[in-house]
């Protein structure tokens, strides 16, 4: 339960900060960022998506089609017209949110469909897919807090 109520607390800070940001400024990536905050804001939502459907086979992956402009190594500069607005991608990491914690409430003791094992670290379970999920918001969180002070 304490991995949801993590997760719930990094979610509210990682939008309180996307609503922070001035529509404007969420597309220009300050020198030294190899992203944007769109970029980042939709990489947290894709990877997050992509980690607990390993864990959980049967949780279902929403917006399939943002997969390859926010997962690993993708970047803006590839993008062409068809991306998420901010208020879509405000919308579904509100909805995601609400919906892995109403998913995951009874699921965190399961033993994660697919293994998924990341340099040293081994996501075996549903919480640890869940832990590292809010680790990695909170990553990003702090990389979109460094880039508003740029701005």
């Amino acid at each position: 339960m304490e991995s949801l109520n993590m997760f719930q607390y990094s979610r509210a800070a990682f939008l309180i900060a996307l609503r922070n940001t001035p529509d404007d400024k969420w597309d220009e990536q300050p020198p030294m960022f190899s992203n944007t905050i769109r970029w980042n804001a939709g990489h947290v939502y894709i990877t997050a998506e992509d980690y607990l459907s390993k864990a959980d086979h049967d949780y279902e992956i929403v917006h399939p089609e943002w997969y390859d402009l926010f997962i690993d190594g993708s970047s803006p500069a590839d993008w062409g017209s068809e991306i998420p607005s901010v208020e879509d991608l405000l919308t579904a990491i509100e909805e995601q949110g609400e919906r892995i914690l109403s998913y995951f409430n009874s699921k965190l003791q399961n033993t994660a469909d697919e293994t998924v094992n990341i340099r040293y670290l081994k996501l075996d379970t549903v919480d640890a897919a869940l832990q590292f999920v809010t680790w990695h918001e909170g990553i990003h969180l702090g990389i979109i807090i460094s880039m508003q002070k740029l701005f």
